[in-house]
């Protein structure tokens, strides 16, 4: 973050306006209550134990309370979650725009439904390159599945994604239509997965999420644009 600091005149939070600006100050922030509330719902309808979150190592270093790094699905989350609080930030700052918690709770959200959409399409795209390589008997590897389970049960045989029911209540409390994921159908094992049109991803806003390919060809969930970390 560039915050507030011996340059700028005025050192008050730009988001309360009442204490000095810091990360550490931003983790307690009460104008970010709401939106930490939604981010914690989030997470906890992907699996992530409520009473393993906390307060300052969870939300700065992506860590639970033992020190264990979290799941790069919850880390995507937290990160995409510390992108938007940033944005309003700037906007405030340099455009005067007042900070809405609704807006960057709805930006969360549409965030993470297009980077689960791109998930989506990448798993499915591997499967169908890969099909062929294995006589007709490739499957994805057992760890794809356990990174994508806090997200939903991705199926080896095929690479289809199904998310959890909680996941997109969340996402839809937002007022975001998840019409737009890949749903399993009869012809999912036999059709080329097709990326959703241009107009449809303007909708949804960046539809693109950033992955790293491992030895095999593993795809680990991460936010995009973390250069804020």
């Amino acid at each position: 973050f560039f915050l507030n600091g011996k340059e700028s005149t005025n050192k008050n939070c730009r988001l309360c306006n009442y204490n000095n600006e810091s990360q550490l100050h931003l983790l307690h922030c009460p104008a970010l209550h709401t939106v930490k509330q939604y981010v914690l719902h989030l997470l906890q309808a992907m699996g992530l134990d409520a009473s393993q979150i906390h307060t300052e190592l969870t939300w700065l270093l992506g860590m639970n309370k033992t020190g264990s790094l979290l799941d790069p699905a919850h880390l995507a989350v937290i990160r995409i979650h510390w992108r938007h609080v940033y944005a309003a930030m700037v906007r405030l700052k340099y455009d005067g725009e007042a900070f809405s918690p609704a807006r960057v709770q709805s930006e969360i959200a549409r965030t993470f439904l297009t980077r689960i959409m791109a998930y989506q399409y990448e798993r499915r795209l591997s499967f169908f390159r890969r099909r062929h390589s294995h006589a007709g008997n490739y499957r994805l590897p057992k760890t794809a599945a356990q990174q994508a389970q806090p997200i939903g049960e991705l199926r080896l045989s095929d690479g289809m994604l199904t998310v959890k029911d909680s996941v997109i209540s969340a996402i839809q409390q937002q007022g975001i239509s998840c019409d737009q994921l890949m749903t399993d159908s009869p012809s999912s094992s036999s059709t080329m997965p097709q990326r959703s049109s241009p107009s449809s991803r303007s909708n949804a806003g960046n539809n693109s999420f950033n992955h790293v390919q491992g030895q095999h060809g593993n795809t680990n969930l991460v936010a995009a644009n973390s250069a804020f970390l």
